[in-house]
């Protein structure tokens, strides 16, 4: 890998996170102006299935699964449904540099349970993230919770939670084949379920304001750039380099919920932070180096 392809690709997963942070800021802009997460997260996968399925048909990529492939992509897009909807759901009680921070706990939970199922073996790296986390969580949580939404705080960890079965079960899926055909399929489907359950539900909240609206349509937008920019970093530089670099998304969500929405966190949170992103790094170290 040439040195200019290397940074190209981690710049375009430094974006790649900047815009995943973004989405965050629109979605909370957006219920400042009478929006509900329900209504946010359920046209989140309209940008990435419709970039997507472009990006398969312009680079001749497949597209189609085999029938128990793609029941389990189809089945596992109700769980991506749920923790987008936890995720969102968690912003509106909680700074989002706050509510990703503990969302990115599922890189600890996926090393978990990959070692659980035989997947993977949990690693010394692994194990020392670990302790960096559990560090950083007790300072976040605070272990009384004094001065923290209990509601987003669950939220976000449940969150972690949907997110680290999406990624475990997608795994077995690609089995080290295309991930976009798989991708394109799980979410999809939680489109799909998203809009039934608007149908539904009937009386969803939208944005009341023209300034909302524009907020509102930018989370798809937004979500799908950094979904396409995503892959091609991935295509460019590696699936673990990019994984590594999307650890960015919080410190953009921190800075960015600052100076957007004047969000702030408390020292003590910042340090347990900072100790997640340090254990993230390791592990990410960790899988680079073989």
């Amino acid at each position: 890998m040439t040195l200019p392809r290397f940074w190209a690709g981690a710049a375009t997963a430094l974006a790649a996170a900047s815009l995943l942070a973004l989405a965050s800021i629109a979605a909370v802009i957006a219920y400042g102006a009478g929006a509900e997460p329900l209504s946010v997260a359920g046209v989140r996968f309209a940008g990435p299935v419709l970039l997507l399925y472009l990006l398969l048909r312009l680079t001749g990529g497949p597209i189609r699964l085999g029938r128990r492939d793609r029941g389990a992509a189809l089945a596992l897009g109700a769980v991506q449904a749920a923790q987008s909807y936890c995720l969102y759901a968690s912003f509106e009680h909680i700074p989002i540099g706050l509510a990703m921070i503990l969302f990115y706990v599922y890189p600890f939970l996926v090393g978990l349970l990959a070692g659980v199922i035989g997947q993977d073996r949990p690693t010394r790296a692994l194990l020392a993230g670990l302790v960096l986390a559990f560090v950083g969580l007790s300072l976040i949580l605070n272990v009384t919770g004094e001065g923290l939404n209990r509601a987003g705080a669950s939220f976000a960890l449940l969150a972690a939670l949907c997110w680290t079965a999406v990624v475990v079960a997608s795994t077995w899926l690609i089995r080290g084949g295309d991930s976009r055909p798989v991708t394109l399929h799980v979410q999809a489907s939680a489109q799909l379920l998203f809009l039934a359950v608007l149908a539904a539900a009937g009386d969803v909240r939208f944005p009341a304001t023209l300034e909302g609206w524009a907020a509102f349509g930018l989370v798809p937008l937004l979500y799908g750039v950094a979904m396409a920019s995503f892959f091609a970093a991935a295509a460019a530089i590696g699936s673990v380099r990019v994984s590594l670099v999307m650890n960015f998304e919080i410190v953009a969500a921190v800075v960015l919920g600052y100076m957007v929405l004047g969000q702030t966190l408390t020292p003590l949170q910042l340090v347990g932070g900072a100790f997640v992103i340090l254990a993230l790094a390791a592990v990410g170290r960790g899988r680079a180096r073989p």
